[in-house]
C-alpha cells in the first residue's frame, strides 16, 4: 500500500461530507482528526465516519502528533489565516475554493506553503472531469484553429430563506461582502471560470457589471462581463443565483471547430482532430473531490505539484475580483490586477 498520510478536516460543514468520503476511500490516507468551532459539528462528523479525535481549537488540531494533511473547508474569509496556520505547522493544505478573498490572502498562502515546505492544493474538481481535460487537450493542440470566443454561464437559482438564511451558520457568512467575498462570482460560478481561463489562457482585459436583483443580501446576486483574453479572443461570464431554470454552459468557439456543454453534457463538438470523451471513459474515470483528493495525497507522497497548485487557483480569483472591480468603478480592467 506505501505511505499512509494521516488526514483531517477543519469545518464540519456540508463541503466537509466529500473531502470525508473522499479520504475514506482514498488508499494513501486515513482521517486521525476533525476540527470546528461548534462542537456538536465537529462530534457528529467524528461519529459518522469513524474518526479517533475532534477539536473546537485550531490550534490544538494543528498539535496533531499524527496530523499529517488537512483540508479547509470553512467560510472564504477564514481559508487564508488557515492555510498560513497550518503551513506553518508543517501541514500540508488543500483548500475549498475560492481560495481566498483578496489576492493579498492567496499571495500570503501560496508563500507560507512555498516557505514551509509545504503542498498547497486548491479545490476545482471540474479539471479531472475527462470531458473537460479533452476539451483543455484540443485547445493546446491547436485544435479549435484561431480562438474566436468563449462563454462561461451559471445560471443557477438559491433560494434566500433556505440558503443564505437557512440557519445561525449560513446567517453568519453567506451573502457579506467581509466574510463570503463576493457572491455569485466568487461562490458558484468560480468553477466554471477556472475552466474557461483554464483552456483559454490568461485574459487581457475585462468590463463587468454586478447586481443584486432578487436577495436581501450585500453581495451580487447577478453578473455579467465582457473579457480579451491574451490570444485576442473575446469572452463572456454570466454568473447568477436568481434564475430558473437553472442551467451551466461553457462553450469554446474557433475557426476550425467549437465544442458547447450544457450541464456537463455535450450539445457541439465540431473539432476534427480531438474526439470527446466515451461513455466507458466518463463512466470509469475517477472524479469530484475523490479526484482531487487523491491527486494531492499522490503529489505529496511523490514530491510533486498537485494539478491545481495555489498559483492556478489564483487566476480565477483574479479574474473574479477584476469584475468587482470593473463594475465598481465603472471601467475596463487591465491586467494584471493590481490590489
Amino acid at each position: 500500500m506505501g505511505r499512509v498520510l494521516g488526514a483531517g478536516i477543519i469545518g464540519c460543514g456540508g463541503i466537509a461530507t466529500a473531502h470525508a468520503e473522499a479520504y475514506r476511500r482514498a488508499s494513501r490516507a486515513r482521517l486521525v482528526a476533525v476540527c470546528d468551532i461548534r462542537r456538536e459539528r465537529a462530534v457528529a462528523m467524528a461519529e459518522r465516519f469513524g474518526v479517533p479525535r475532534y477539536y473546537t481549537s485550531l490550534e490544538e488540531f494543528l498539535r496533531d502528533p499524527e496530523l499529517e494533511v488537512v483540508s479547509i473547508c470553512t467560510p472564504h474569509h477564514l481559508h487564508a489565516s488557515q492555510t498560513v496556520a497550518a503551513a506553518e505547522a508543517g501541514k500540508h493544505v488543500l483548500c475549498e475554493k475560492p481560495m481566498a478573498i483578496s489576492l493579498r490572502q492567496a499571495d500570503e498562502m501560496i508563500a507560507a506553503c512555498r516557505d514551509n515546505g509545504v503542498k498547497l492544493g486548491i479545490v476545482f474538481q471540474l479539471r479531472f472531469n475527462p470531458l473537460y481535460r479533452r476539451i483543455k487537450e484540443a485547445s493546446d493542440s491547436g485544435g479549435f484553429g484561431i480562438p474566436v470566443l468563449a462563454e462561461a454561464m451559471v445560471k443557477w437559482y438559491r433560494e434566500e430563506a433556505r440558503y443564505y438564511f437557512r440557519d445561525e451558520v449560513a446567517k453568519s457568512w453567506r451573502g457579506k461582502r467581509a466574510t463570503e467575498g463576493g457572491g455569485a462570482l466568487i461562490n458558484q460560478a468560480i468553477h466554471t471560470i477556472d475552466l474557461l481561463q483554464w483552456i483559454m489562457g490568461p485574459v487581457d482585459f475585462l468590463y463587468g457589471i454586478c447586481d443584486t436583483r432578487t436577495h436581501h443580501i450585500e453581495v451580487e446576486d447577478l453578473a455579467v462581463s465582457i473579457l480579451r483574453f491574451r490570444s485576442g479572443a473575446l469572452g463572456y461570464i454570466v454568473g447568477s443565483v436568481s434564475i430558473k431554470p437553472q442551467e451551466t454552459c461553457l462553450n469554446i468557439y474557433g475557426s476550425e471547430g467549437a465544442v458547447c456543454v450544457r450541464d456537463g453534457r455535450i450539445t457541439v463538438w465540431t473539432v476534427k482532430d480531438v474526439k470527446p470523451p466515451s461513455e466507458e471513459e466518463m463512466k470509469t474515470s475517477l472524479t469530484g473531490h475523490n479526484a482531487v483528493v487523491e491527486d494531492f495525497l499522490s503529489a505529496i507522497v511523490e514530491d510533486r505539484e498537485p494539478m491545481v497548485t495555489g498559483e492556478e487557483g489564483r487566476k480565477s480569483l483574479e479574474i473574479v475580483l477584476a469584475i468587482y472591480r470593473a463594475s465598481m468603478e465603472e471601467e475596463k480592467v487591465v491586467f494584471p490586477l493590481a490590489e
